[in-house]
């Protein structure tokens, strides 16, 4: 009798799915536990993470096939579940895209019905499946649904059931399956890994956690923390009754955990007087310490507190949302639904929320009570009502200072959220009623005590559509969270110190988001209301990563500046704008900060083509610093600077190498020529080359990927053929598919060298060209890398913030951008005196990478220059690294 077990995790995609982060760490807890020789004690658990179709549909036959009758075959997947317009439900791969439909193509996933067919082949009579993904529901911003937009039915049971086999799922087949955003594992996967490490899945106590068993568990717990989650168990036969793990029946841990979990749930989700007496008393028996005791005691109560703080996440958007006006309009409304279904709450437990704040409202004075004959004076009494109520809140002397109590006066202290009657409790009528009069004593005592104490100086906003933000809307939709956009709401409606709050809660979770602290930090400097003001604009919506790095340079500047006293007394306010690398919105987008006076100076923009739009209407009026514009046609502009670096100074560095150290003498460009800057540096690639002797030259080999009639095979067959030994790739890293298919070709026999774009300590360059080495002993230049910063502690510090490495060549060029605005607005806080002190030969700035200055033509001084190579990892058969080239 063997125990075997396939683990699959998919958490990347390919556009139009949702990334899902915590598959993979799903897969890695379940493995901890079935490997476990006092748990689970599987003889064999393989590991699939991110796997493509192919790979995927193999291991699963592998997985059933040449089994015994005896066996114990486990599937367990983490990832996106899809179904068709007939109910037919298939699982998500990798590389699952969709068609020009819009719906996943059948042909990049895995049919359950497959599934179903290895299954029914096997000989082994004890199946279990565990599915962590949804089968429909419409995707939910701040938890990321695992299926796209649906609605219907997926027959589970008959789709993938059988003798001897189970099947549990993380919800019905018309529900939502979450990934809490912030958390290492999903919800559901959670709490069946905690019922089978823990032991405490074990209800009848006899030694064995059985299938149904666990079912029970993980449910209890997943509803407890997501009441909206209703998980299933379809099992044929003996299928509830197998046997999966161990559970130690003596364990002290194990039996004060099942003890607390009984006077939990009897106690309505709190631990009673009577149940603390009975576990002190077994505390003692056991000789658990303080210590051991309360950690199991977290652990127990940790859905309940996630419910509570979920129930709190949607009174404060609803508080926030009613100061607007009541009764909502239509599209509040489908936002609070949508927030609703983002945190897995049910219909009965927004009503609770919801009652007793619109009848205080709607009853803000005994005496005289507002009446409802739907005139304008109705609206405008409620609107008063509803600002006053949530106006900024009044602080007592004993509680100056204290975040919590601020809070509190917004969310009432005394609420339980736990304490809410279940649906269906004949006293719900009788509850609410008690629960308005509660309300409307409490709301009488503090709505006529007014105070400015959380409120900031007045918002201004920005044309554009929602192009532009400085806190009051979201930019970075990959990262909506109930958190940010009540933080967000907050900023909008001047409530600063809320704001904080929030932000502070959800950098707490999603620490890498770089426009959450940059608003946070404007939230700050609005509350003390000194601040100096620039702007940064980048491309969010089609080049997110590139975004996210110049942002992070951004932030981490910001950051540290506001937190050592300001630019001379006045904190740093950074406004953002998404201009999608397009060179006509980056143009309207800086007439909009040119028409701003208190905007200073512009960190941006990214691509040539969209900085030298702009650059035409910042030249004499507006300081802009591009972090990544190599194009040579915005230098020497009045007011326009950049910190990246000459490209030159990169043809240079490569050229150099390539021949007199790699000893190549025939050079292969390949180049696109819809790229302004690829152009140059090509010319210049050629140009160089052509200086030295007669024996090195450019091969004559036309290679232009943006060709119509383009062919990798073609192109290098011909360079070969024609004594080319060596292939120079000046591409931009959204065309990596291209130089993946350019570098496989040259195996058969070119060096391979490539520019800055495709330098990425982690990202498309390693991770496209892994799988068949094709980028192996690559020499690429690149302006930075994280083992050559030369001043500070930049790569130290960026760590620190961010949790994790965040020092690609965007981000330190950003950081030296924003730093030397800083540095010159220490000497001059006005636009002209800005641009002086930049030119001046006096300035310099100690940036990330050492200490530079400007030109006249507004390059920077000092620029430095690397060479890494593509290495295999020690010890590692797919991956891949990039290796500094010591000089």
């Amino acid at each position: 009798m063997a125990k075997v077990a396939l683990l699959i995790g998919v958490s990347e995609y390919e556009p139009g799915l949702t990334p899902l982060p915590a598959a993979t760490k799903d897969v890695e807890a379940m493995q901890q536990v079935l490997l476990h020789p006092e748990i689970g004690g599987f003889d064999e658990v393989k590991v699939l993470l991110n796997p493509q179709q192919h790979e995927m549909a193999v291991a699963i036959e592998i997985l059933f096939d040449d089994r015994q009758k005896d066996d114990l075959v486990l599937l367990f997947f983490s990832g996106h579940g899809i179904k068709d317009e007939d109910g037919k439900l298939y699982f998500a791969a990798h590389n699952t895209r969709k068609t020009g439909k819009g719906v996943p193509a059948r042909a990049t996933t895995v049919p359950a019905s497959f599934v179903h067919d290895v299954m029914n082949k096997s000989r082994s009579k004890r199946e279990v499946v565990i599915l962590d993904c949804c089968f429909s529901g419409a995707f939910a911003e701040g938890m990321s649904p695992k299926s796209p937009k649906d609605e219907g039915f997926v027959d589970v049971k008959n789709q993938l059931g059988g003798e001897g086999r189970a099947v549990l799922t993380s919800s019905t087949s018309t529900q939502y399956s979450f990934e809490q955003q912030g958390t290492d594992t999903s919800t559901y996967t959670r709490y069946i890994v905690e019922g089978l490490k823990t032991g405490a899945a074990d209800r009848d106590e006899d030694g064995w956690i059985s299938v149904d068993e666990l079912h029970e568990y993980a449910k209890s717990k997943v509803q407890e923390a997501s009441p909206a989650m209703n998980p299933e168990i379809y099992a044929i036969r003996e299928g509830y009754k197998i046997n999966l793990a161990k559970a130690p029946s003596n364990d002290p841990m194990l039996t004060y955990h099942r003890e607390v979990n009984y006077w939990v749930e009897g106690g309505n989700g709190k631990i009673s007087v009577t149940g603390r007496a009975a576990l002190e008393g077994l505390q003692e028996t056991l000789k658990l310490s303080p210590e051991q005791a309360a950690a199991i005691e977290t652990q127990v109560l940790a859905p309940i507190e996630d419910k509570k703080r979920k129930l709190q996440r949607y009174e404060l958007a609803f508080r926030d949302e009613i100061k607007q006006g009541f009764p909502l309009s239509d599209r509040t409304a489908a936002n609070l639904k949508r927030l609703q279904q983002t945190l897995g709450l049910r219909d009965e437990d927004i009503a609770l929320i919801e009652a007793p704040i619109i009848a205080a409202l709607t009853n803000s004075s005994p005496v005289d009570s507002p009446r409802i004959d739907g005139n304008n004076n109705y609206k405008r009494h409620i609107s008063e009502a509803s600002t006053e109520l949530l106006a900024p809140s009044p602080l007592d002397s004993r509680y100056a200072g204290n975040s919590y109590f601020k809070r509190d006066l917004i969310e009432p202290p005394n609420r339980d959220p736990v304490d809410y009657p279940p649906s269906g409790n004949s006293n719900f009528k009788r509850y609410i009623g008690a629960c308005i009069i509660g309300i409307f004593i409490g709301v009488t005592t503090v709505v006529h005590i007014k105070s400015t104490a959380n409120s900031c100086a007045s918002k201004q906003e920005y044309s554009l559509g929602d192009k532009i933000s400085w806190g009051e809307e979201i930019l970075v939709r990959q990262y909506i969270h109930p958190y940010k956009q009540i933080a967000v709401k907050a900023f909008l409606n001047s409530n600063c110190q809320l704001a904080v709050d929030e932000f502070n809660l959800y950098r707490s979770e999603h620490p890498r988001d770089p426009e959450a602290l940059i608003y946070l930090n404007n939230a700050e400097a609005l509350k003390k209301d000194k601040q100096i003001k620039i702007a940064v604009s980048v491309p969010i919506t089609n080049k997110l990563e590139v975004a996210e790095e110049i942002l992070r340079g951004v932030a981490q500047v910001q950051n540290e500046v506001n937190h050592s006293g300001g630019i001379n007394g006045k904190l740093l306010q950074v406004v953002i704008a998404d201009d999608n690398n397009d060179p006509t919105l980056s143009s309207n987008i800086a007439q909009q900060f040119v028409s701003q006076p208190d905007i200073l100076a512009v960190v941006g923009h990214n691509a040539s083509e969209a900085s030298l739009s702009a650059s035409l209407v910042y030249s004499g009026k507006l300081v802009m610093i591009s972090p990544t514009s190599f194009a040579p046609e915005i230098s020497n502009k009045n007011y326009i600077f950049r910190t990246a670096p000459d490209i030159s100074l990169e043809v240079d560095k490569l050229s150099s190498y390539a021949i007199n150290e790699a000893k190549k003498k025939n050079f292969l460009i390949c180049t696109d020529s819809s790229a302004l800057d690829n152009n140059e540096l090509k010319e210049k690639f050629a140009k160089k080359i052509d200086s030295y002797d007669r024996k090195v030259k450019v091969n004559n080999t036309i290679c232009d990927i943006s060709a119509p009639d383009f062919n990798a095979n073609k192109v290098i067959s011909q360079a070969i053929n024609s004594g080319a030994d060596g292939l120079i790739l000046t591409l931009h890293r959204e065309k990596i598919q291209q130089g993946v298919a350019l570098a496989r070709e040259a195996k058969r026999g070119l060096a391979l060298f490539g520019i800055h774009t495709l330098y990425l300590d982690t990202g498309s360059t390693l991770n496209d060209g892994k799988d068949d080495f094709n980028f192996n002993g690559m020499v690429v230049a690149t302006p930075s890398h994280s083992k050559e910063f030369t001043a500070g502690n930049f790569a130290r510090d960026a760590k620190q913030l961010w949790g994790a490495p965040a020092n690609t060549w965007r981000t330190v060029a950003a950081y030296d951008a924003t730093l030397a605005i800083v540095k010159g607005l220490q000497q001059s806080n006005t636009r002209e005196g800005l641009q002086k002190v930049l030119y001046s030969d006096s300035f310099s700035v100690d940036g990330a990478t050492g200490s530079f200055k400007f030109l006249p033509s507004g390059d920077r001084t000092n620029n430095s220059m690397f060479l890494v190579q593509v290495q295999q990892k020690a010890g590692k058969k797919d991956e891949y690294e990039f290796v500094p080239i010591q000089p």
